[in-house]
């Protein structure tokens, strides 16, 4: 085993490519939330809380990696941990730095809020509830064992990373802002059951009670596609409803999304888990630059 891990082993074990999601995801939250203008220390806010989330996944991803390292000797044998190209002292390490990271980042936005007197109290709250909800799901009472908790849960936070890119601006109840936080926890849910189904080897082993061991493997399939289908519902209400600036015609900036979630009906219902796990993350990042898009062209279309 190498005494420094490589960059291609530490990379996947924070997950990189999710955390450049999670970087823009709070940039889309406070993009089309922010009302009063930017300036100079709104930016550095939003940079710095790009890094708090980032650091954060970071760190819940390894968290998550050595507390399922014998799980994913089933399941996912090649990931860094289970192969043994990082140890578990190196992973430690990288989960207490990156979550320094994240509480310095977190704590530099809340001054900068208060400086600008406003409101900085969401920030705080969201971190703090997001830093329970993880800890509640990896060390105690492990929510992650009842797997219905546990999807809940992490996909319940990737609503929230959007209405804390919205908190780092000083709002967060913003109601089309609301409902992108909806979008993506739907999205979140529903990709985290087509996960477990994914998983169910290594669950089954260790005996989680997931929904796929609880209810079957297709049956679970098809209640991520209903999640899948209240989705799209709830992409087209701002339009339909006309929410905020919105108008029914810029629902098409969110056609693709649409398009894609249903279309997961073939995937889902032949089993091809690893592609519909994949056309969700992708469905989801088009959602997010659709909703950025509109919001940036909406001073030029109305």
């Amino acid at each position: 085993m190498r005494t420094i891990p490589d960059r291609k082993s530490i990379l996947s074990l924070i997950r990189f490519r999710n955390l450049v999601i999670g970087s823009a995801t709070v940039l889309t939250g406070s993009y089309v939330t922010i009302n009063s203008g930017w300036n100079n220390e709104l930016i550095l806010n939003v940079i710095l809380q790009m890094i708090s989330v980032a650091s954060f996944m970071a760190a819940g991803n390894i968290l998550n990696d050595i507390m399922d390292i014998e799980i994913d000797k089933i399941s996912h044998p090649l990931r860094s941990l289970p192969s043994g190209k990082i140890s578990i002292k190196q992973a430690w390490i990288f989960t207490m730095i990156f979550s320094l990271i994240s509480i310095i980042s977190t704590t530099i936005g809340i001054l900068i809020l208060k400086s600008l007197d406003m409101d900085w109290v969401p920030l705080a709250t969201i971190w703090f509830l997001a830093c329970s909800l993880m800890i509640s799901y990896e060390i105690g009472p492990t929510t992650k064992k009842y797997g219905y908790l546990g999807n809940i849960i992490i996909g319940s936070m990737l609503g929230l990373v959007i209405i804390y890119g919205a908190a780092a601006v000083g709002d967060y109840n913003n109601i089309v802002t609301l409902c992108v936080a909806l979008m993506a926890a739907l999205m979140g849910i529903s990709r985290e059951i087509v996960k477990d189904v994914h998983d169910i080897e290594g669950d089954l082993k260790w005996g989680r009670k997931t929904i796929p061991i609880l209810i079957g493997e297709q049956n679970s399939r098809n209640l991520a596609y209903i999640i899948v289908m209240i989705t799209v519902i709830v992409i087209m209400l701002p339009f339909m409803m006309s929410l905020g600036d919105l108008e029914y015609w810029m629902i098409l900036f969110m056609l693709p999304t649409i398009v894609i979630l249903i279309g997961l009906n073939g995937p889902m219902r032949t089993g091809d888990d690893k592609k519909s796990i994949d056309t969700l993350l992708i469905s989801m990042v088009l959602g997010l630059i659709g909703f950025f898009l509109l919001d940036i062209m909406l001073p030029y279309i109305n």
